[in-house]
């Protein structure tokens, strides 16, 4: 067991930090210390460390030597080539967890359409299914390249739902995930791109409003 610790731990810190910065727990722009995020998330240095790295990797925190980590800022010109990226990986990355899922897998993503019924203005909740239908399409396509390619990139996206919560048409947002869920639970994959391109095109929408990004 003691050869796993750090990796698990390791694991456990990105998906710690990775939340906050997504949440806006820590907002763009904001400048941290190392030490300070080991002390939010209450694990060491070193497995802090890696998942740092890992997310300056991402693109959501830079390491400025001798001054500590900046949460990168959100900016219109990245956002769109993250959407241009989607918009091409994403249709694979659907169209072969249609194929591709198991039957406990289509059962998995019958539920998170099922739930995502239930969301209505609850933000939280949005995002969290929406991490886990992510996690649920990844894992059906049975193809890991694809899955940790988009990965980055949803988490992104993610943090610009909500940086424009306050605008954004959320029940719009959820019916079209409960949409791509239950397509790709039902061997659909041209429902599961046309669910797809309307979560884009919601994401385009919210971007060309912006008259300023920070």
């Amino acid at each position: 067991m003691a050869p796993d610790k750090p990796a698990n731990l390791a694991e456990l810190a990105y998906t710690a930090l990775e939340a906050r910065l997504v949440t806006l727990h820590w907002p763009p722009g904001a400048l941290l210390q190392e030490k300070d995020l080991a002390q939010a998330i209450g694990i060491g240095r070193t497995p802090v460390r890696e998942a740092v790295q890992r997310l300056a990797g991402q693109g959501l925190l830079k390491i400025l030597p001798r001054k500590g980590l900046l949460v990168a800022p959100v900016q219109r010109s990245e956002l769109l080539q993250i959407i241009e990226v989607r918009r091409v990986l994403e249709r694979l990355l659907v169209v072969k967890a249609a194929e591709r899922a198991s039957p406990q897998q289509r059962d998995t993503l019958a539920g998170l359409a099922a739930q995502f019924a239930t969301v209505g203005e609850e933000l939280d909740q949005y995002m969290r299914l929406d991490r886990a239908l992510d996690a649920a399409l990844g894992e059906a396509c049975a193809n890991p390249y694809l899955a940790a390619a988009l990965a980055p990139l949803h988490a992104h996206c993610r943090r610009f739902w909500f940086l424009r919560r306050e605008r954004l048409d959320l029940a719009r947002a959820v019916a079209l995930h409960a949409g791509l869920a239950d397509a790709a639970a039902r061997a659909d994959g041209s429902g599961a791109i046309r669910a797809l391109n309307g979560i884009i095109a919601v994401l385009e929408e919210q971007l060309g409003a912006l008259d300023v990004i920070s």
